[in-house]
């Protein structure tokens, strides 16, 4: 039979049943509680009257209380073990049934514990079944010595069957409710994946969602970027009030993320103040955090990352947040699969922009130190790492060639040192393949230990190999926990090809001129002598047989003469051969001299400009110009009908420039065999180049050009 108090009690649990937070339905039924021991007692209540949960964990979570001291027995969401001793709420757990422990309660578990702390004396809990399932159980403490009436259990029981109902119906109203919120927060979220949102946008409003949705403190959503280091991708907090967070963490000791790699599942974690490791100390000293729940996310059936929830101090997260964070997750990895196909089709193009850039430089045959600061800085701004470097080896040396980043201040192009076994580029040197170094706590070397006072954890070093021969390394470095991802090895194989081909290409380049070089050099030496043997032998000879001619006696005068005259013809004809093997006023007036007379000698007016100053040149060189005058001006005269002519001698402190530019008829080409196209291998020949500009009917201009070597200072 239901007493009057009783039936009142619940007329106003159904008057909030109907609208009312479950959790007022929760302190209502708490209140209510100890009013049925008022009316056991005739007294004020003084004692504690409360609800708990049995979770499906064999844990119990406080949920609400009523009395004068409303951390009795503990906090409100706080959670406990029910297997771990005794207690009347472990007995109810166990049987089912009422519970009563008085006369002082024995401390053998974590609940006794708490009460023993409260000086509870006595404890009474009764069993709530919801559907017909044990759901938890209504308690009543008391540190007073007296004990409680008899007939509380049975006062308690019948209210317990009456709250069942109105926790029944606030459970089922708030679960339609959640369900609501729910489906609506993931439609949110689904819209944003199938409209191509751009990741970062997603995973802010995953956790946004989340943290609402599940009534957390903060949320956070993470990725595994490598087998020891996470990476936090987004964050959210209640209040707006979001910690300052490193990129990436180290993944160690019982932290969530640690657990979830471990064990593929959801973790949770009700207590921080034991769990080992930097994320865990972090949280400790930075966050207020009561239990934390993490669900797995995958991609492609991988470990991909983790989505997180924290409550607040105090505070446990609710009941279904397990499920929930599952939810998000599968989404979070539906999101994924766009996401990463986009990002890849990026990366992708973003690498192939990268790796033409630098194709392209090697095709112009751009300088090999050229080309590796351009890959420097390409791999920088691509693989968004702190370092790159390009190195060359050199006799028991390395030197910087290009590099980009942290380390430039110490080391910057053109830096030297040994080649040092506790760096990564000297494991290369030792080894001939890859290296990864993860951490420079080893290093004790000068560049070995500044490295690592710089903050780089992670080093990864590829050889530079043309053919069999080691010519290099490039290597990226990262301030970052973890280990560099595998995924950047590709590119940066890409771009050592074509450093190996730029080098390859550079030295058959200079080899190919080095051979003209000493082409040319042996042409010319062979000139010199046939011109010397001709001017001390066949030339001495013939005027000294004029010379006789003209002095024996007996001969006709007039033959005599004719002889002499046709030996002195011949002279003639040799001497000139002789200035067109070797011009002698090259030789002993210089390249000013020599151009002069070859301009005196031009039929077509020529105007020359030579620098006052000169300082000569080698002798390679100024032998290259005056062939290069004496083509162009002989052409000139032969083929162009000009009315003038220019010549204009330019040096600088990188290169010679000849120009010699005419008025005539123009059509000048050096691909048909004329004599220009020797002058050109000639001037390629000593690393210069020879231009024709050459219009029909616009006169024909011709450039020169030879840089300055070493030596012609």
């Amino acid at each position: 039979m239901i007493l009057e108090s009783e039936r009142r009690a619940l007329l106003r649990l159904g008057a909030l049943v109907g609208n009312a937070p479950i959790q007022e339905v929760f302190d209502a039924i708490s209140e209510e509680l100890g009013r049925i021991i008022d009316t056991e007692t005739g007294e004020t209540f003084e004692d504690m009257a409360g609800l708990s949960r049995f979770d499906p964990d064999g844990m119990m979570t406080f949920i609400s209380s009523f009395g004068p001291r409303p951390d009795w027995p503990s906090p409100i969401g706080s959670r406990w073990p029910l297997a771990d001793g005794d207690s009347a709420n472990a007995r109810v757990y166990r049987t089912g049934k009422p519970a009563r422990l008085e006369g002082g309660i024995p401390v053998t578990g974590s609940i006794s514990r708490r009460l023993s702390t409260i000086k509870a004396i006595s404890s009474i809990a009764v069993p709530i079944f919801v559907d017909d399932k044990l759901w938890g159980s209504a308690t009543v403490v008391s540190d007073r010595p007296r004990r409680l009436p008899a007939t509380t259990e049975s006062r308690l029981l019948e209210f317990a069957a009456l709250a069942s109902t109105a926790i029944s119906s606030a459970q089922r109203r708030e679960q339609v409710e959640r369900l609501a919120d729910e489906q609506a927060a993931l439609r949110r979220v689904a819209t944003l994946v199938a409209a191509g949102a751009q990741p970062e946008q997603v995973w802010e409003s995953v956790v946004s969602e989340v943290g609402v949705l599940c009534g957390a403190s903060r949320t956070g959503l993470i990725r595994y970027v490598s087998a020891d280091a996470i990476a936090v991708l987004a964050l959210w907090a209640d209040e707006g009030d979001h910690e300052e967070v490193a990129a990436r963490w180290p993944m160690a000791g019982g932290s969530l993320s640690a657990r979830v790699a471990a064990e593929r599942t959801v973790v949770r974690i009700d207590d921080w103040s034991e769990v080992d490791g930097e994320i865990a100390a972090t949280i400790r000293e930075t966050m207020s955090v009561g239990a934390s729940i993490m669900a797995p996310v995958f991609s492609d059936h991988e470990l991909w990352g983790g989505l997180v929830v924290h409550s607040a101090a105090g505070e446990s997260p609710a009941d279904d947040t397990e499920r929930r964070l599952v939810a998000f997750a599968d989404l979070v990895s539906t999101a994924i699969a766009g996401a990463e196909a986009r990002t890849q089709a990026r990366r992708l193009a973003d690498e192939q922009s990268a790796i033409r850039r630098v194709a392209t430089l090697t095709a112009r045959q751009a300088p090999v130190p050229v080309l590796c600061q351009a890959v420097a800085d390409e791999l920088h701004d691509l693989l968004e790492v702190e370092d790159v470097k390009v190195s060359r080896f050199d006799d028991g040396k390395v030197v910087i060639v290009g590099g980009r980043g942290l380390l430039d201040e110490l080391y910057p192009a053109g830096f030297t040192s040994l080649i040092l076994p506790d760096t990564a580029v000297g494991q290369v040197f030792r080894d001939h393949r890859p290296v990864r170094v993860d951490g420079y706590e080893q290093a004790t070397s000068e560049v070995g230990r500044a490295v690592r006072g710089r903050g780089v954890r992670s080093t990864i070093a590829l050889p530079i190999l043309l053919g069999e021969r080691l010519w290099g390394a490039l290597s990226v470095s990262s301030l970052q926990p973890g280990r560099i991802p595998e995924r950047v090895v590709q590119p940066i194989s890409d771009c050592i090809d074509l450093i190996a081909t730029a080098i390859r290409n550079a030295e058959a380049e200079e080899s190919l001129r080095a051979s003209r070089e000493r082409i040319v050099t042996a042409t010319d030496a062979a000139r010199r002598r046939f011109e010397r043997d001709l001017h001390d032998g066949a030339q001495q000879r013939l005027v000294a047989l004029a010379l006789e001619l003209r002095a024996m006696p007996g001969l006709d005068g007039e033959e005599l003469a004719a002889t002499a005259d046709e030996v002195d013809s011949i002279l003639t004809d040799l001497r000139t051969l002789s200035r067109g093997l070797h011009p002698a006023v090259l030789s002993e007036g210089g390249l000013g001299t020599a151009i002069r007379s070859l301009a005196r000698r031009c039929p077509t007016p020529v105007e020359l400009t030579f620098p006052s100053d000169w300082p000569g040149a080698d002798d390679m060189a100024e032998l290259a110009f005056y062939y290069f005058v004496a083509e162009s001006l002989t052409n000139v005269a032969k083929h162009a009908l000009a009315t003038r002519v220019t010549v204009d001698v330019v040096r600088d402190d990188e290169s010679i420039r000849v120009t010699v530019a005419d008025d005539g008829l123009g059509g000048a080409d050096t691909a048909d065999g004329s004599g220009l196209l020797g002058i050109a291998d000639r001037m390629e020949a000593l690393g210069g180049s020879l231009s024709v500009s050459s219009p029909p009917g616009a006169g024909t201009t011709l450039v020169a050009t030879v840089p300055v070597r070493a030596g012609q200072e």
